[in-house]
């Protein structure tokens, strides 16, 4: 090889490392672009999403703030997967694949099933769904089920775009498909049932017996501790005797607990009933 051979080969392996410096370049600052993009919509969409919530509390506009924390949250991963989105055909072109005419070609939908990502999707558009009907916010108690099979139980973490995180009562976080969810079951709508099952052992007339339970309930209608326990302006109330049997009489008290205050209803009523009636309470097994 003279030099005439060896200084053309150098130039051209010089022009191919630039040429593949340039690409290898221009896909970073894409994906550096892309990121600074993120954070300024983020941003944004903070700044909307704070000034329509306090507005709503100026002009005491009722609204939800666990929906509000989450439609603010989904709106954040659907500004993310589309810049992705968008930022990853760039890298096609600059990588030479000819993306206008496979959009042509197939579509949009198209691609993303050729690229695998029909799951991603159909938990998108499921995402939006429990959004826009309110199956569950973050900071729900909720039990999810796929087909009737239990998948998990738990606080609601996070609500994105594709998946939902949950947190069960033992600490076991689980990452959901939105797609895999077919039924909901919310234990923090509105409110819970607090109810307490008294078996009494019959010393003393029926008559006196409610009166006496009655007396407790009043007790606790009436205190601070209760108000602000009970949902709205509810009270408890026995709602019916269940059965009388070798002595005993069982009475079930009632009552609407505010959202995830059921046990502390129930676990108060009990200590009070326990006071009112400790010689005449029996377990189930004496019964």
């Amino acid at each position: 090889m003279n030099i005439i051979e060896k200084v053309k080969t150098s130039l051209s392996n010089t022009d191919l490392f630039i040429a593949v410096l340039e690409k290898l370049l221009l896909i970073i600052g894409i994906f550096i672009i892309a990121s600074i993009l993120v954070r300024i919509f983020n941003k944004i969409i903070d700044y909307v999403m704070t000034t329509s919530d306090n507005a709503n509390k100026k002009f005491n506009i009722k609204f939800n703030e666990k929906r509000s924390e989450t439609l603010h949250k989904l709106v954040k991963s659907a500004v993310r997967y589309t810049i992705y989105f968008i930022a990853f055909f760039q890298v096609l072109s600059i990588l030479g694949v000819n993306t206008t005419s496979i959009v042509a070609s197939a579509g949009i939908a198209s691609v993303a099933i050729g690229f695998g990502a029909q799951s991603l999707v159909k938990d998108i558009i499921s995402g939006f769904f429990i959004i826009l009907e309110g199956q569950f916010d973050v900071g729900d108690n909720v039990k999810i089920y796929n087909q009737a099979a239990f998948i998990a139980g738990g606080y609601v973490m996070s609500l994105g775009l594709r998946s939902t995180k949950i947190r069960s009562k033992d600490g076991e976080v689980y990452f959901i498909p939105n797609g895999t969810i077919n039924q909901v079951v919310n234990y923090s709508l509105m409110y819970n049932l607090a109810l307490v099952e008294l078996p009494i052992k019959i010393d003393e007339s029926i008559e006196k017996i409610e009166e006496r339970v009655n007396k407790v309930i009043g007790n606790a209608n009436n205190s601070k501790e209760y108000h602000d326990l009970l949902y709205k302006n509810d009270k408890l109330h026995i709602d019916y005797i269940e059965k009388i049997a070798d002595n005993v009489v069982t009475i079930h008290v009632i009552g609407k607990a505010k959202v995830g205050k059921k046990n502390e209803i129930e676990t108060r009523l009990r200590r009070d009933f326990y006071k009112e009636f400790e010689s005449l309470l029996t377990s189930n097994e004496e019964k």
